[in-house]
């Protein structure tokens, strides 16, 4: 990123393909806007506002304890959470149950905690980067209809556990959700930094370590497992909601190449197969 900020950086509901026009971006196109948008994140955080202490590597095989402090040294909350994605972002963690076999109701308060998100995240220059990428190649007709199609993606409840709505992308991907057993999504820095402050999570190792500092991490979240998650740390919530968009609507249910910073990425991104319209079962940094 710019300015020599940081970037320290399933359990699937039924899977199909989708109608989008796949291969109508080629890596490159998508390698040059996505590297764009990695170099504009103004809002992302800079080398001394995020401090995190890997410890000792494990594997996603053991359950034994690897690392005995918290991942999170430090967080400039003072800086970064006081920015309007990051606050309207984190307004968002507390609205929802975990449990995928619990229903939801979304409350009008939960709702306009939504739209106040999605109407900062469109307000920055990452967001409208990808609305004139989005535009361009077709996928998306106006701003207005840009700004329902992430609502629409991200925020439709729908069902990972019977008959129970109790679950969405967003949820699943930035939130995190439990199942009886382990723990599924939770792919984002934000959210794991503020369980383990309020001691929700264990953190256990790292499984790996790419960059831009992509990290591979094995942790608890109440007492339940998640083998491996990636995160990528430092990102703003737009950045990450810019580009997993993205990779859905142009390479849903197959990898999303490219490179960025000089680094090859991938990620990884699936919709739901059973409802009406498009909705994101999960995606991630893979």
């Amino acid at each position: 990123m710019a300015g020599g900020r940081v970037i320290l950086f399933p359990i699937l509901v039924g899977l199909h393909y989708c109608s989008f026009a796949l291969g109508s971006v080629s890596k490159t196109e998508l390698s040059s806007f996505i590297t764009g948008l990695w170099n504009d994140d103004t809002n992302g955080a800079s080398f001394s506002d995020v401090t995190y202490n890997l410890q000792s590597q494990t594997s996603t095989s053991t359950t034994t304890d690897h690392a005995h402090q918290k991942l999170f040294q430090y967080v400039n909350e003072n800086h970064l959470f006081t920015k309007p994605t990051y606050s309207a972002f984190i307004a968002l963690l507390d609205n929802f149950d975990k449990n995928t076999a619990h229903s939801e109701h979304t409350t009008s308060a939960e709702t306009a905690e939504i739209d106040r998100f999605i109407t900062a995240v469109m307000q920055t220059s990452v967001m409208t980067e990808t609305y004139r990428f989005l535009h361009e190649k077709g996928y998306t007709t106006s701003t207005t209809d840009f700004r329902n199609m992430l609502k629409s993606l991200w925020f439709t409840q729908y069902s990972r556990s019977g008959n129970s709505h109790g679950s969405n992308g967003f949820e699943h991907v930035f939130v995190g959700e439990t199942s009886s057993t382990a723990v599924s999504g939770f792919h984002n820095w934000i959210q794991f930094y503020l369980e383990e402050k309020r001691g929700h999570i264990n953190y256990l190792g790292y499984v790996y370590t790419k960059q831009p500092r992509k990290l591979g991490v094995h942790f608890t979240w109440y007492d339940k497992t998640k083998p491996l998650t990636t995160l990528m740390v430092g990102t703003s919530p737009e950045f990450d909601l810019a580009v997993l968009t993205t990779c859905f609507l142009v390479r849903q249910n197959i990898n999303c190449n490219f490179d960025m910073a000089g680094n090859h990425l991938t990620v990884k991104s699936y919709d739901v197969s059973y409802v009406h319209g498009d909705q994101v079962a999960t995606a991630y940094f893979d």
